[in-house]
């Protein structure tokens, strides 16, 4: 079994040399950066402009704008700040309320813990293999 794996990767080579290959990644790791660095750039305006049209509707007592560029809307959503860690861990321990958590375990922690010796019941470990790459000089 193992073999017909190597053997599948070994045909899904291309026919790049490995230095071909780091030089590829780093320009594409470059322009993550760069995308990245725009990107919140624009999360920036986006925001700054929708405060902005937030206020405007509200001072005109309106829920919704249209124009020939599209149509904004005002919605909400609910969403949970917590004041007392203490309180809602109390809570969701006195009434096994832990669909009030996301379900993912906190890879530092469970990190920590493994590395002590400690097993945590209900959770398997396995190793992610992923490159680490420095930019030459």
């Amino acid at each position: 079994m193992a073999e017909a794996v190597e053997k599948k990767q070994e045909e899904d080579m291309t026919p790049l040399s490995t230095g071909d290959i780091i030089a590829r990644m780093v320009s594409v790791r470059d322009e993550r950066r760069r995308i990245s660095g725009r990107d919140k750039e624009l999360i920036e305006e986006w925001r700054s402009l929708e405060m902005e049209l937030l206020q405007r509707l509200d001072k005109q007592g309106m829920k919704q704008a249209a124009t020939d560029d599209g149509t904004a809307t005002i919605t909400k959503t609910i969403l949970p700040n917590v004041v007392d860690w203490d309180a809602l861990w109390q809570h969701i321990v006195d009434t096994r309320g832990f669909h009030l958590l996301q379900r993912r375990p906190a890879a530092a922690a469970f990190r920590e813990l493994n590395s002590s010796g400690e097993t945590v019941p209900g959770i398997d470990a396995y190793t992610q293999r992923t490159i680490s790459l420095r930019k030459a000089g």
